[in-house]
């Protein structure tokens, strides 16, 4: 089951924290995601300049898979 709120930040507040309690009340595996979709045009700056490095191939760092799970943190 997938249930969407959106609010305003004036609403956070901990009556909706006791009503999202509420809502989950015994279930197991429960997952919040907080998704903010107003963002600084400064970022969209930096990501098509991101991007056209890439499509340059400007400051590209390639290694293969075995490489990359060398670098990833092991799981406890």
């Amino acid at each position: 089951m997938e249930t969407i709120i959106k609010v305003k930040p004036s609403e956070l507040n901990i009556e909706l924290l006791q009503k999202i309690k509420d809502f989950i009340g015994n279930r197991k595996n429960i997952e919040i995601t907080i998704s903010l979709n107003e963002f600084d045009p400064r970022y969209n700056d930096e990501l098509d300049r991101s991007i056209r490095q890439a499509e340059q191939e400007a400051n590209l760092i390639s290694f293969t898979m075995e490489e990359f799970m060398s670098y990833t943190p092991k799981a406890f």
